[in-house]
């Protein structure tokens, strides 16, 4: 995101202008990713926010899979084992490299705390929170191809950086994942928030010029 020297001094655009001079003013040889970043007003000591997501338009980005299951899963990119798992203490396997997503059974949970300091940073240690640790491996690898996807504040800030998709969708499938993003945040509204708890909404594309949307609480 384009660093902002004073973001209240900034024109604010109705979505449907913020996602066209987005489009616009994207330079990018290769389809650039069209980012949201949203600043919030809460307290990231005290309130946090953590929720999975379905764009109804996907991010035209395709997540590469690991499982780690019983039996070896169709749909996976990756099916690991427990005899793979020193491969990542290794660096033999990486996350972020190899795979992007790590979705594993239940029971496999324990075995896998040890290699929390290496998944946990990459943000690819199953929780069951966002689907990773399920007994229906088949149904969340589906669910992660389609574009499901975790969206959180950062660990010591109040804010959120996501995607709603690439500069060749069309501003409409643009615009409904942009409505189902901020629906979505506004459901998961953490409680004792300030009523004007969303305090400012960016959107931009890979690399491009950041544009203030005039669509908050």
């Amino acid at each position: 995101m384009t660093k902002i020297k004073n973001e209240k001094d900034l024109k604010e655009y109705s979505l449907e202008e913020a996602i066209k001079k987005v489009k616009e003013s994207s330079k990018s040889k290769f389809d650039a990713s069209v980012e949201v970043h949203i600043n919030l007003d809460i307290d990231p000591n005290k309130q946090n926010i953590r929720f999975s997501l379905s764009l109804p338009n996907g991010t035209g980005k395709t997540k590469k899979i690991a499982v780690l299951s019983s039996g070896k899963v169709e749909g996976a990119d990756v099916n690991l084992t427990e005899e793979d798992l020193p491969k990542i203490e290794q660096g033999k396997i990486k996350p972020n490299v190899d795979f992007d997503i790590l979705i594993t059974e239940p029971r496999y949970m324990p075995v896998l705390a040890k290699y929390a300091k290496i998944l946990g940073p990459a943000g690819a240690m199953p929780n069951p929170k966002n689907g990773t640790v399920t007994e229906e491996i088949s149904k969340s690898i589906s669910q992660f191809k389609k574009g499901k996807m975790e969206i959180k504040t950062e660990k010591m800030a109040p804010i959120i950086h996501t995607i709603i998709g690439k500069v060749s969708f069309d501003e409409k499938s643009l615009a409904d994942n942009y409505n189902e993003l901020i629906s979505a945040l506004k459901a998961n509204k953490p409680a004792k928030t300030v009523p004007l708890w969303i305090k400012s909404i960016f959107i931009s594309s890979t690399m491009g010029p950041s544009v203030k949307v005039k669509d908050l609480n």
